[in-house]
C-alpha cells in the first residue's frame, strides 16, 4: 500500500478520521476558543497544563542516548523542553494526527532555529504509529486518550508495546473523573468544546486497559502538580520487561 508524504499509510488515520477532522476545523478557526487552544499548546500553556512533566528528566533519569517519542505532540512544546534540557543524540519524534497541530509545531521549530531543538514531526494515528518496532526508550502521551474509545485505547497500548525497546517505558496522563456525576458532566462538556464525547477515565481504568494489551509492569505514576485547568488527572507508567524473551508481541489478557 502506498504512503503519503509523511510516510503514513492511508488507512492508519481511518479509525479517528472524523474526530481528527473536527479537531482540524476547530484548531484552524479564527474564533476566541481556537486562539485559547493554540495558547494552551504553547510554552506558557503547557507549563500550566502539564506542570509535573517539566521534572521528567530528573524523575526518569533521562540520558542523551534515550530515543523519545511523544504521541499527540501538539505544538511539540514539551518535547522541545526535554530536548533542550537533556540534549538527546537522536532527534525526539512528535506524532500527531492533526496536520494543523503539526503546522504550528513546525512553525515553532523554525522560530527556534539556532537552538538545540532538532525535533522531528510526523503525522500519524495513535492506533498505527508510523515507527519501526523497538525504536524508542520512552513514549509519552498527554491529553490524548480521552479521544479514543475502549478498543482504540487497547490498540494504542499495543502500538506502544511494539515501538518500545525491551526495558522501555511509557508515561501517559489525561483528565480524570472526579467521582461526582454532576461535576464530571460539566468537565466533559468543557472538554467537548474541541472534540465531541471525551472519555474521562480513572487511573485504574487506564491500568486495566494496559493490562489487556499485555503490559505486566504498570503503575500509578502519581504525577503532580497540574496547575490548570482545575480538573483531576490520571497518570500511569507502563513498561516492557528487559528480558529478551518478552520481545514477542503480547496477547490479550482475559
Amino acid at each position: 500500500m502506498s504512503t503519503d508524504a509523511t510516510g503514513v499509510t492511508p488507512h492508519s488515520l481511518a479509525p479517528q478520521r472524523e474526530r481528527v477532522a473536527e479537531y482540524e476545523r476547530w484548531l484552524d478557526g479564527r474564533g476566541p476558543s481556537a486562539a485559547v487552544m493554540r495558547w494552551w499548546m504553547s510554552g506558557p500553556g503547557t507549563l500550566l497544563a502539564s506542570t509535573a512533566l517539566f521534572r521528567l528528566p530528573e524523575e526518569l533519569r533521562l540520558t542523551e542516548d534515550w530515543r523519545v517519542v511523544e504521541v499527540g505532540c501538539g505544538r511539540g512544546t514539551l518535547l522541545g523542553v526535554l530536548d533542550g534540557r537533556v540534549g538527546f543524540l537522536d532527534a525526539p519524534v512528535g506524532i500527531d494526527a492533526a496536520a494543523a497541530a503539526l503546522r504550528l509545531a513546525r512553525d515553532d521549530a523554525r522560530r527556534r532555529r539556532g537552538s538545540r531543538s532538532r525535533l522531528r514531526f510526523v503525522q500519524g494515528a495513535a492506533t498505527a504509529l508510523p515507527l519501526a518496532p523497538a525504536s524508542a526508550e520512552l513514549v509519552i502521551a498527554g491529553y490524548l486518550v480521552k479521544h479514543l474509545d475502549d478498543d482504540e485505547l487497547v490498540a494504542f497500548f499495543r502500538e506502544i508495546w511494539r515501538v518500545l525497546v525491551p526495558g522501555g517505558l511509557a508515561l501517559l496522563w489525561e483528565f480524570a473523573p472526579t467521582g461526582n456525576a454532576r461535576l464530571d458532566r460539566w468537565n466533559a462538556w468543557l472538554l467537548s468544546r474541541a472534540v465531541r464525547d471525551p472519555r474521562l477515565r480513572s487511573t485504574r481504568s487506564l491500568l486495566n486497559a494496559a493490562g489487556r494489551a499485555g503490559f505486566e509492569f504498570r503503575a500509578d505514576a502519581g504525577l503532580r502538580p497540574f496547575l490548570l485547568p482545575p480538573i483531576p488527572r490520571a497518570s500511569i507508567l507502563i513498561g516492557r520487561p528487559p528480558a529478551t524473551a518478552a520481545d514477542a508481541a503480547p496477547s490479550e489478557q482475559s
